[in-house]
């Protein structure tokens, strides 16, 4: 039967978030939920939308039993937000002679193909700032976009064929500098934009370790 082969059931446990803030995981409000499942060895709940917990509530979730842990856009804002950062190096540093222009390349693609945007960004007065950092990260449907990829391919290649300042490392990539400092992590422009995407999926590699 298939029943016999289902392992989990997808439960909301009143983790949320909007465009710009989240609401966070509290226990005793889905203790009735997770303890539900503890009538069934087979099953395990899975978390929706679990997208920026904080480390602590994600391992919680896991000890009340929500042990498949549902992420997408915190992935992906990671990733924006760490192109934003190597995009604003690029931006200082001297000796370039054509710069990227990623961020404007990114939404002036956004607003000429609005969407996969447009129904979740309703207010004009907050539209940019919904474009430019919203947590829902629309902009993830537009990395592939050639116009997209090539901006982005220009900042990797301006940025390999310059030393970075770890000035501006601090600045823009304050985490990765630190790392660098400790020899955590190398100072390269790959190496950083590698670890600010796993910055975001550590929480949830520890929260499901054994």
């Amino acid at each position: 039967m298939a029943w016999s082969r289902v392992i989990a059931l997808v439960v909301q446990p009143g983790v949320e978030f909007d465009h710009h803030k989240v609401v966070d995981y509290e226990p005793a409000k889905a203790r009735a939920l997770s303890a539900f499942i503890e009538r069934d060895p087979q099953l395990v709940f899975e978390a929706h939308s679990t997208d920026y917990q904080a480390p602590d509530k994600l391992r919680a979730l896991v000890r009340d039993h929500f042990a498949i842990l549902k992420v997408g856009p915190a992935a992906t804002f990671a990733l924006r937000e760490t192109l934003w950062a190597l995009a604003a190096i690029e931006g200082e540093l001297p000796g370039i002679r054509q710069r990227s222009g990623l961020r404007e390349v990114a939404l002036g693609v956004m607003r000429a193909d609005p969407r996969h945007w447009r129904s979740h960004y309703r207010d004009r007065d907050t539209e940019t700032l919904d474009l430019t950092y919203s947590l829902s990260d629309r902009i993830r449907y537009y990395w592939p976009h050639p116009d997209v990829q090539r901006a982005c391919a220009m900042l990797l290649d301006n940025l390999r064929g310059h030393p970075l300042p770890m000035t501006l490392v601090s600045q823009y990539l304050p985490r990765q500098y630190e790392a660098i400092r400790t020899r955590r992590l190398d100072a390269t422009v790959d190496a950083l934009l590698a670890d600010g995407i796993a910055s975001a999926l550590r929480p949830y590699i520890r929260a499901c370790a054994p």
